[in-house]
């Protein structure tokens, strides 16, 4: 078994991957990214990343991937302008790919940084040469099962970015960074 820098205390993952969007973590993507239209959210777990759009007066339709519950997204088959999710990383890849079938403008996944590598992302993903840009968070953000309403959070093991596909692209990505420090607590924050 490898090891699990995800936060999760527990010997074990979460059998769902699930890690929770700190808010400001999607606040800090709108701030550096302009969506139009509507928005689809597969994989929206409590709502961390949904609840962001809405304050941001997007129409936004939220479901969670579920196998076992009908809800399976990757056979799901309805347009949106965009999705957004932070996908289980378990199934990243079937969701890019089936995100850039049902996205009439851009896709974007947060995913760890390490998800750039890969032959079979290259071919399968990278070639289609729509993921525009890469948003690198400049600190680890540790994703957790709980979320804190300040949309602050400890500092984790893995880089997070966000990556944004963009339909009308085509070409090489952009790598930008977001500067996230001011999320970040501090030891005597820790509460």
């Amino acid at each position: 078994m490898g090891k699990n820098f995800s936060g999760n205390t527990n010997k074990e993952r979460p059998k769902s991957d699930f890690y929770q969007t700190p808010y400001s973590m999607t606040e800090q993507l709108l701030q550096n990214e302009e969506f139009i239209g509507n928005v689809l959210e597969p994989s929206c777990g409590k709502g961390a990343i949904s609840k962001v759009l809405k304050e941001h007066n997007f129409e936004v339709t939220a479901q969670d991937y579920d196998e076992g519950l009908g809800i399976d997204f990757l056979k799901f088959n309805k347009k949106f302008d965009n999705i957004i999710t932070n996908p289980p990383f378990r199934l990243a890849n079937e969701f890019v790919k089936k995100s850039l079938e049902l996205a009439n403008n851009k896709v974007a996944m947060l995913l760890p940084l390490n998800y750039l590598h890969g032959v079979t992302r290259l071919n399968e993903i990278y070639n289609l040469k729509k993921l525009k840009t890469v948003y690198v968070f400049t600190r680890y953000p540790l994703l957790t099962q709980e979320l804190r309403e300040d949309g602050k959070y400890k500092t984790g093991m893995l880089v997070y970015a966000w990556y944004l596909w963009d339909q009308k692209y085509y070409g090489y990505p952009e790598i930008r960074w977001i500067d996230n420090n001011e999320y970040v607590l501090s030891s005597k924050n820790f509460k």
